[in-house]
């Protein structure tokens, strides 16, 4: 099974590389190993738990996220592997899902892929927030005096009731990302880095404050570069 990374319109034809869903299974196989504290060769076949339509209170006290944001959280832990396998697996399936409006995203605005996943990933819990479920709105994004015409809703955020934005569809919620970016004085300089350059995008969307917790960037760049993320951002180069 193949997966078109991109083959989009940007100022004439552009031609991308082809990209098998296999390779983002095998980079969540290898986030697994890390988290667990072991290598992939170590891992007997078959030894994941199956958790099709199980209730499982112990996967619930995790976040999909959880053990890429801390790898070392599943020893410290012991957390079965089964659990941190379903956790990365759903990563996984998002960035399967959403690829291609990240990519679209990419060409029409310049927002590396990369960033636009990461913080899909990271605001929504890789779609399964309440905000993402209820209002498909991945990006924590607020209304604003000037989104007139808007649905809000009131959802808890840092300990205080804010209203965000519900969108029809997580289409319109990657397009409204992409918008506040382009749109917004405040990170008018993440437009004058390299598309490649998801680091200094991160710190720079910290710096420029899309949200208050210090390790926001850190947090970006942990999920890119262990989910590789980043051979995303490569489809916006044309090959030669």
């Amino acid at each position: 099974m193949v997966f078109l990374l991109a083959q989009f319109l940007a100022n004439g034809t552009v031609q991308v590389n082809v990209q098998p869903v296999e390779q983002l299974k095998t980079s969540v196989s290898g986030v697994t190993a890390g988290v667990l504290g072991v290598s992939s060769e170590s891992s007997p076949a078959g030894a994941a738990q199956p958790v099709a339509n199980i209730h499982s209170e112990a996967a619930a006290n995790y976040r999909n996220l959880s053990f890429i944001l801390n790898p070392g959280l599943a020893e410290s832990k012991q957390v079965p592997e089964w659990i941190v396998e379903e956790k990365l697996e759903k990563c996984r399936k998002y960035v399967e899902d959403h690829a291609e409006w990240a990519l679209e995203e990419m060409q029409r605005y310049g927002i590396p892929a990369s960033i636009t996943l990461a913080q899909g990933l990271l605001e929504s819990d890789a779609g399964e927030s309440l905000l993402a479920t209820q209002s498909n709105n991945h990006f924590g994004i607020k209304c604003r005096r000037q989104c007139r015409g808007c649905t809000c809703r009131n959802y808890a955020d840092d300990d205080l009731y804010d209203m965000f934005r519900v969108f029809s569809s997580v289409h319109e919620s990657y397009r409204a990302h992409s918008e506040l970016l382009v749109n917004s004085p405040r990170y008018a300089a993440l437009f004058d880095l390299e598309i490649t350059d998801y680091r200094g995008w991160a710190r720079g969307l910290q710096n420029a404050g899309y949200a208050t917790d210090p390790r926001y960037a850190a947090k970006l760049i942990r999920i890119i570069e262990a989910l590789e993320l980043f051979l995303f951002d490569r489809a916006a180069t044309p090959l030669p």
